[in-house]
């Protein structure tokens, strides 16, 4: 997980871990399956483990608060990262098919 990703995991759940914790932890497995099962009992309102009220609700998935927008950097990267796996393949399949003698300067 990313910063991000934590931090919207810990506030969901009401999990207090680390924000540079990049891996689910048990409590987060934990957390969810209670949350599962309040959310199926249909109580509206629980506690989380760092003290705090968490609000047992379905997410809307059409909300742009749940949505991700990507950066014109991130695009960019990603395309050049493309163009350059692109380029490394081609440039390795014609180094096995040319002589040995005519790569060489």
């Amino acid at each position: 997980l990313a910063k991000v990703g934590r931090y919207k995991v810990n506030k969901k759940l009401g999990t207090d871990t680390p924000l540079d914790a990049g891996i689910l932890t048990v409590e987060d497995i934990i957390a969810t399956i209670k949350y599962l099962v309040k959310l199926h009992a249909g109580e509206t309102e629980t506690v989380g483990d760092n003290g705090q009220t968490v609000v047992v609700e379905t997410d809307d998935i059409d909300h742009f608060g749940n949505r991700r927008l990507r950066s014109v950097g991130e695009v960019i990267q990603n395309q050049v990262r493309t163009g350059l796996a692109r380029m490394e393949r081609v440039v390795r399949e014609r180094m096995t098919t040319q002589d040995v003698e005519a790569i060489t300067p």
